[in-house]
């Protein structure tokens, strides 16, 4: 009796997660009990970006692989260094400070590239705290939670770009006619950097980061 082949579908393995993290301490548990216990990923590896506050200690206590960069590169090269630790053909990315995130978030996430073969999956905030899903409305496509074939990083170059990667990860996938699935994750946000750093120092950071974003922006206009 012949059996029935396998679909490319059954044969893909579960994802490999993602996490860059820089001093998240107070933070990154409350990610990692969700992603750990939601079973959905073949590797969850926390990238530690040079924290002070004992971030990859915080995250060593989970069933995770941490790594550590003795300084700080940016989150373009800690997601760059996770995916070189990375086994899968599919490659989630989250956010170390979220809030009110689920295993079925997760599972919204990573269910259109693993089971309806889509290449490209952003998620976006709704209904959770007002600032944050604000903040998403006005531009969404900076998102951090978004999972991706793995074959779309073989031609991309722009791991140079700090918090500009959303933007240069979105340009590539546009260049590559790729269609980038948005999905809706209700009750989700995330902490703020003034509620991290304190009001002048997280503002000061968030100008930092939307200047970064801004730059990548421009000069991908500008390229084309």
């Amino acid at each position: 009796m012949s059996s029935t082949p396998e679909t490319e579908t059954q044969r893909t393995s579960p994802p490999s997660l993602i996490i860059p993290a820089y001093n998240e301490a107070a933070r990154i548990g409350r990610v990692l009990d969700v992603a750990v216990s939601s079973g959905l990923f073949s590797q969850i590896i926390v990238v530690d970006d040079a924290s002070s506050d004992g971030t990859a200690e915080a995250a060593g206590g989970y069933s995770c692989i941490v790594v550590r960069h003795e300084t700080n590169r940016g989150k373009a090269q800690a997601m760059l260094t996770g995916l070189q630790h990375a086994q899968g053909e599919i490659i989630a990315f989250i956010d170390a400070d979220l809030l009110g995130v689920t295993a079925e978030h997760l599972d919204q996430l990573v269910a259109p590239v693993r089971d309806l073969g889509e290449k490209a999956v952003l998620a976006v905030f709704s209904g959770g705290r007002m600032a944050t899903t604000l903040a998403q409305k006005i531009t969404p496509m900076i998102s951090g939670q978004r999972c991706l074939r793995r074959e779309l990083f073989d031609d991309f170059d722009g791991w140079n770009t700090r918090f500009g990667i959303e933007t240069a990860l979105n340009d590539h996938i546009l260049k590559r006619g790729v269609r980038q699935q948005i999905v809706q994750w209700p009750g989700a946000a995330q902490v703020m950097k003034e509620e991290k750093r304190g009001l002048i120092a997280g503002f000061g950071a968030r100008l930092r980061m939307y200047w970064e974003i801004l730059v990548v922006w421009l000069r991908s206009r500008f390229s084309r």
